[in-house]
């Protein structure tokens, strides 16, 4: 008798053996499942952020997959001749755009949703701080897309993927000192 007993014994488990399995099951489940809310809770921010108007904006982390519809406006004078968010001078007269999360210097594909125009411009500033409106474009980039006499227009703004953006950017550079070397891009 005394066999039997000691032999079921032996299959028992101790009250700790018997707690640590299924705590273990339900500490993985929540690391599983705090993987899958991060991966499902949508663009990543930076922790770079800043205050216009009372309002607190979050800079994305990345560009990568962005893609947004709404309305596009541009703006020009009073702006003309100030420095960007990026530290450049803005020129109305040339390709630029404004945005109010993207990181700076992000290439964005902005297609007009009246007339189907698209170009590609390079965020330089933040903006626009006017509700339901998602981009601002430069005077130069609002006539190419057909934004300027309207003053405003429904658009996609699609972020490119990082090595078209890369390629743009040096290219840029390489016009930007091409240009400068021939002395026609310095102030006197």
């Amino acid at each position: 008798m005394q066999v039997k007993l000691f032999a079921s014994y032996a299959h028992t488990k101790s009250p700790v053996q018997s707690l640590l399995r299924p705590l273990c099951l339900l500490a993985l489940c929540l690391l599983m499942a705090s993987v899958l809310v991060g991966c499902a809770s949508g663009p990543k921010r930076s922790g770079k952020s800043y205050v216009i108007k009372g309002k607190r904006y979050h800079i994305l982390a990345s560009a990568e997959g962005y893609k947004e519809k709404g309305l596009a406006s541009w703006y020009g004078n009073p702006f003309h001749g100030r420095k960007t968010a990026s530290g450049e001078v803005y020129n109305m007269h040339e390709i630029s755009a404004a945005h109010k999360t993207l990181p700076l210097h992000t290439w964005v594909e902005v297609k007009n949703l009246k007339n189907n125009k698209r170009m590609v411009v390079r965020i330089n500033d933040r903006g626009p701080f006017i509700d339901g409106r998602i981009i601002d474009l430069s005077q130069a980039a609002a006539k190419e897309l057909g934004v300027y006499r309207p003053g405003t227009a429904p658009v996609v703004v699609t972020a490119l993927p990082t090595a078209k953006a890369k390629q743009l950017n040096r290219n840029r550079q390489r016009n930007t000192t091409a240009y400068n070397s021939r002395g026609k891009g310095r102030r006197q």
